[in-house]
């Protein structure tokens, strides 16, 4: 059996448009927080996105802390 995902409504520009770098910043950091706490398919249905996209997040923050989750233009 697989878990099939869908994102309603929700376009990862579109989540991120109208929020400064530093509110993102901390979106990635609380979605991270909670990735290694309950796991990447409760953190992925949460934010409403990928459990790739979480998992990847993670590798880059425990790669590189806090640093890693900064976004660049």
């Amino acid at each position: 059996m697989s878990t099939e995902f869908r994102l309603y409504n929700v376009d990862e520009k579109d989540l991120y448009s109208k929020k400064s770098a530093a509110e993102r910043e901390k979106i990635l950091l609380e979605m991270v927080e909670m990735a290694l706490q309950k796991g990447y398919k409760p953190t992925a249905r949460k934010y409403n996105t990928y459990p790739s996209t979480v998992r990847r997040w993670v590798r880059k923050y425990q790669a590189g802390g806090k640093e890693a989750l900064k976004l660049t233009k």
